[in-house]
């Protein structure tokens, strides 16, 4: 399994747009652009959605799903948002230390959709979050 993180362009589906929309436990398919990796998402791997700072006015994670499939023909990423998504899409993690872990994701290429997360960011990923749900 696999995790990836999935950029989200504010200019093209604003974070307002991704919170309206966007449901725990909903089914969901996207159009997928460049993937920064020869591999390829496949079923049961995890989704991070990400917003940028460049052309947005709040960056930050938004949520998580698990990847249903993906039809590389059609360049369809289908899956399902998961808890803690509705919290996330609210107060997103956009502190110091998730746009840290992100530039790390992205690496020098940031202008792409699908990243590859490193493994040994999951523990530092899944920690912020709690102290970011844990801050108050």
């Amino acid at each position: 399994m696999s995790t990836w993180l999935y950029q989200l362009n504010p200019k093209d589906w604003p974070p307002e747009v991704f919170r309206y929309e966007i449901r725990e436990n909903q089914r969901w398919r996207w159009r997928c652009g460049r993937i920064q990796s020869k591999e390829e998402p496949a079923t049961g791997d995890t989704l991070l959605f990400f917003y940028a700072l460049k052309g947005g006015k709040d960056p930050g994670f938004y949520g998580w799903a698990v990847v249903e499939r993906f039809d590389k023909d059609n360049r369809l990423l289908y899956f399902i948002p998961a808890p803690p998504t509705d919290h996330l899409k609210i107060d997103p993690w956009g502190n110091a230390e998730a746009m840290a872990i992100a530039v790390e994701i992205r690496g020098k290429m940031k202008q792409a959709t699908l990243f590859p997360v490193s493994r040994k960011l999951l523990p530092g990923i899944r920690l912020g979050i709690k102290r970011w749900f844990n801050r108050r």
